[in-house]
């Protein structure tokens, strides 16, 4: 199977002769003719050059199913990222073991920590293979955590999940970004971010459905098995089988891997993960293990940007951290923006639903359900990005306006208490996913324009890598602000209850515990979780500020040209 030249130089490169073309090189003409009066640049009309030689080689029914299976991938890797939210009580109470809890979250995102190295996996070798094989650890590990007797065994599951999760969701980002022409591909960029927000807002849903059902919690992991399933055919027949390095031996595309790097960035991972989430709950901040795993965290940062950049035997393309293609200021705001708003979208997705939970005893279904018009607005911003950026050329005002929305959702919801009505979260929420869904979906098709052709792989992995980044930075930090304040507050507040009685509180309204306290006793409860994930949401307001300088420091130039061979 062939792909476009823009994305490769390897023989499978081909030109396809697009049906519009007759018409594009007279609206060519045209423009050259009449550059000074219309005042459109020679580098828009490199652009409609560009958009005359592109077309997708996968069309019509083909291309729909594949598309579609690359989706349904994304949308189960998004689920597992938040299902665990609402059935995590459900597990504890089956298992019995409190003091493994924090390592239930943890699991998941120290295996998706190996996503940079997969993705540059992917312009190594052969993409349909990597990706099948990352597909079928992501179902192993779900089948794991499905059926895992005790604990440990359902965190390495989350584990395993991680690992192939990572690697399905940056290889449908990089298929896509390999078989859509650059016009055309912030839609289906849109459309895949879309999923995976959706995915991620719908999984404490579901979560919280099946952990009340007869199915039980276990299906929440049970249920990528079919799901993959039924999409697998466009997986094995439709998507192409590309290598840009053909006739490179396995044992030299091994040594081309920066392993050193790989090594370096993973234990930084972990032992950040680790540090965040499990201070002040698992061990206590002055603790040795504490300390430890907070030296290890700054010694093997330190040592990643050393060999990130001074690296000496490694050429730059080949290391861990692809940056040596970066020449311009948006090819580094660009991915920081992806940091940051992945871990705006992730925060939000967590707390919110506790709001509902604590303020107005919902049930974990009821809590999920309370976020749609977070998802909704996500989903919304997300597509009308797709669709009128193309058109328009300009990125600059998404992320500005974005950046706005979300800074001031953020900042709203630092004001809430328990007598804060549905209406003011509801409209707090709308805010924070319009803003999310105006930029979040992007980044990834606006790098892929600005990068290099033969860098194409690399930028997407930078762009995944932040957002995995993101999310972890997100949840450490705000995940600890927010355990350690609870805890805090409500042993200051039920002084005669034990730790692990007050840690089973944090999970919500649905356990045991909370269900034995009377009248008073709840509401201080949940005035004290309330104030607890208020100062939460301070983390929020700072990150969203950040993201908010930095883009007024974005391009403001014409990126993407629109053309009918384009969007063939």
């Amino acid at each position: 199977m062939a792909i476009t030249k823009e994305h490769t130089s390897s023989d499978h490169a081909t030109d396809i002769p697009g049906n519009n073309e007759e018409a594009l090189e007279l609206g060519t003409t045209r423009n050259d003719r009449s550059n000074e009066g219309s005042g459109i640049s020679p580098e828009n009309n490199k652009m409609i050059e560009q958009a005359k030689e592109e077309q997708r080689i996968i069309r019509g029914w083909r291309w729909a199913l594949a598309y579609t299976s690359l989706m349904s991938t994304v949308l189960l890797f998004a689920l597992d990222n938040t299902i665990i939210a609402t059935i995590q009580p459900t597990i504890v109470e089956t298992f019995g073991d409190q003091t493994a809890l924090a390592w239930v979250g943890v699991s998941f995102v120290l295996g998706q920590s190996l996503i940079l190295p997969i993705g540059k996996g992917y312009g190594l070798f052969n993409m349909k293979l990597l990706f099948i094989a990352s597909l079928f650890l992501f179902e192993a590990g779900s089948a794991i955590c499905g059926a895992s007797p005790n604990m440990a065994a359902l965190i390495i599951g989350r584990v395993v999940s991680g690992i192939g999760g990572s690697g399905v969701y940056v290889g449908g980002l990089t298929y896509i970004s390999v078989l859509t022409t650059t016009a055309e591909r912030p839609k289906y960029l849109a459309g895949v971010m879309s999923i995976w927000g959706f995915g991620n807002v719908l999984g404490p849903i579901v979560g919280g459905a099946l952990a009340q059902s007869a199915a039980t919690w276990r299906w929440g992991f049970y249920i990528n098995l079919p799901i993959a399933g039924l999409f697998a055919p466009g997986y094995l027949l439709l998507l192409p089988s590309i290598n840009v390095m053909p006739d490179v031996s396995l044992e030299k595309k091994l040594r081309m891997q920066d392993w050193v790097g790989i090594i370096i960035f993973t234990a930084f991972c972990a032992c950040f993960c680790m540090a965040g989430s499990f201070g002040g709950t698992l061990y206590k901040w002055n603790s040795g293990s504490e300390i430890t795993l907070w030296i290890m965290t700054v010694v093997l940062l330190v040592a990643f940007i050393f060999v990130t950049i001074y690296h000496p035997l490694v050429p730059p393309e080949r290391r861990m951290m692809p940056v040596h293609f970066m020449r311009n200021k948006d090819l580094f705001l660009l991915p920081l923006q992806a940091f940051l708003v992945a871990g705006s979208m992730m925060m939000s997705i967590y707390y919110t639903p506790l709001i509902f939970q604590f303020t107005k005893g919902d049930d974990p279904l009821q809590g999920g359900v309370r976020i749609l018009p977070l998802i909704c607005m996500i989903v919304f911003g997300c597509l009308l990005n797709g669709f009128v950026m193309p058109k328009t050329g300009y990125y600059l005002p998404w992320y500005v306006i974005g950046n706005a929305l979300l800074l001031t959702g953020a900042a709203l919801m630092t004001t809430i208490d328990v007598n804060t009505t549905n209406s003011h979260l509801y409209g707090f929420t709308v805010l924070i996913g319009l803003g999310i869904g105006c930029f979040q979906s992007a980044g990834i098709g606006v790098v892929s324009a600005l990068a290099p052709a033969s860098e194409v792989n690399n930028a997407v992995s930078i762009m995944t890598v932040a957002q995995v980044l993101g999310i972890i930075v997100s949840l450490s930090v705000s995940g600890s602000v927010f355990q350690n304040m609870v805890l805090t507050y409500l042993a200051a507040a039920l002084p005669d209850a034990k730790r692990d009685e007050i840690s089973q509180l944090v999970t919500g309204t649905s356990g045991n515990f909370y269900q034995s306290l009377n009248t008073a006793q709840k509401f201080l409860v949940v005035k004290q979780v309330t104030v607890a994930i208020r100062d939460s949401f301070y983390y929020l307001v700072g990150i969203t500020a950040i993201g908010f300088v930095t883009s007024l420091f974005l391009s403001r130039r014409k990126l993407f040209i629109e053309s009918g061979s384009a969007v063939a």
